[in-house]
């Protein structure tokens, strides 16, 4: 800063020099050498010209100064105070747990606390118009996950991941078919082609969707406010399976009281090496949950850089990965860039699923 504050001084010198002949410098030298002159000596000045350009000068100097320094103390200051992230799913679910892990871990980065709002409702869309209406100065972000690309396609939010500036993606989950452990004997081929059988979701629900492109069948589907209330409507008895992530529902399996069925990836996953994929069944329905975290259109990119930063140095620490092993989350680094790219990549790809 003081480098540049230097550089615009040495132009407004340049810019002011012959002053009646005399250098910016000079003149300021003469307007001294007139001190304790009488009125006379002092018509003289103003006749010159010299007080006016002078006067022209200091303004100058003082304008720059303070646009300087000003500048200087903005872009040191961020972040000066608390963070929100907006959650648009409910607590205790798989969206929920991330945010809150990876926020604990950046807080030491950025020097402010990191407060997690949750705000649900339509599949996500509550609270990311919420999150959009926000000013973007980077103290509001929000959770990012596959509705964010889905519900836009169709129309069904007002807002979608245009409306955001991408800050780092995190993890990458397949569905999971879970049922209660008294259905633990279903065969999952048969339960996906018989209509009778209830599943709950989100609205909509793009895991049965998939599924659904492959088997011509059309399930009841009720719609929930995360894993954590379609974990609970599976266990009541209230729907008859669920697709989620491991992670979401690993308390419930390490305990029987959920059994998965199927993974609906290109390989079985490591958490759950026994339960084959949807593809080994004769189903070919892939598709994950991914996470990640955005900030308002508009939110400067300094800003951007600065929580870019941070989170990825979050991400990187040995605590964080440490709890994404244990609740069998799966990790998967994107940078802002590169999230944007796999978005635009999701946008293509669910847009001709919903095609045919």
């Amino acid at each position: 800063m003081k480098r540049r504050y230097a550089s615009l001084m040495e132009r407004f010198f340049k810019r002011f020099e012959s002053v009646d002949g005399m250098s910016a410098k000079g003149t300021t030298g003469l307007l001294w050498s007139y001190r304790g002159k009488g009125f006379i000596e002092s018509k003289k000045i103003i006749r010159s010209g010299i007080m006016r350009k002078l006067l022209v000068l200091f303004i100058c100097i003082a304008l720059v100064s303070v646009s300087v320094f000003a500048s200087g103390t903005k872009e040191a200051a961020f972040p000066e105070r608390n963070i929100q992230i907006i959650v648009p799913y409910a607590a205790g679910g798989g969206t929920d747990a991330v945010a809150r892990a990876i926020a604990q871990f950046a807080e030491p980065h950025l020097g402010q606390p990191i407060t997690i709002i949750n705000k649900t409702g339509g599949g996500g869309a509550v609270g990311w118009a919420e999150a959009a209406k926000a000013r973007p100065d980077g103290y509001t972000l929000t959770m990012f996950a596959p509705n964010i690309v889905n519900l836009s396609i169709m129309n069904l939010s007002p807002v979608g991941y245009k409306e955001f500036e991408p800050i780092l993606m995190f993890n990458n989950d397949p569905g999971t078919i879970v049922v209660a452990k008294k259905n633990a004997n279903l065969n999952v081929v048969e339960m996906l082609n018989d209509n009778k059988y209830k599943s709950g979701g989100e609205n909509p629900n793009f895991y049965l969707l998939t599924i659904q492109a492959q088997t011509g069948v059309i399930h009841q589907d009720i719609p929930y406010g995360g894993a954590a209330e379609r974990v609970p409507a599976v266990l009541g008895g209230h729907v008859d399976f669920a697709i989620v992530n491991v992670g979401e529902a690993k308390g419930q399996i390490d305990a029987g009281e959920l059994v998965p069925l199927a993974v609906m990836s290109e390989k079985r996953l490591d958490a759950v090496p026994n339960v084959p994929t949807l593809k080994e069944l004769g189903i070919d329905a892939q598709m994950g949950s991914w996470r990640g975290l955005a900030a308002p259109k508009g939110t400067p990119k300094e800003v951007i850089a600065i929580l870019e930063d941070a989170f990825t140095k979050a991400a990187n620490e040995q605590g964080f990965k440490d709890f994404m092993k244990k609740a069998a989350f799966n990790i998967d680094f994107k940078s802002s860039a590169d999230f944007w790219t796999f978005m635009e990549e999701q946008d293509v790809a669910t847009t001709k699923m919903l095609s045919k």
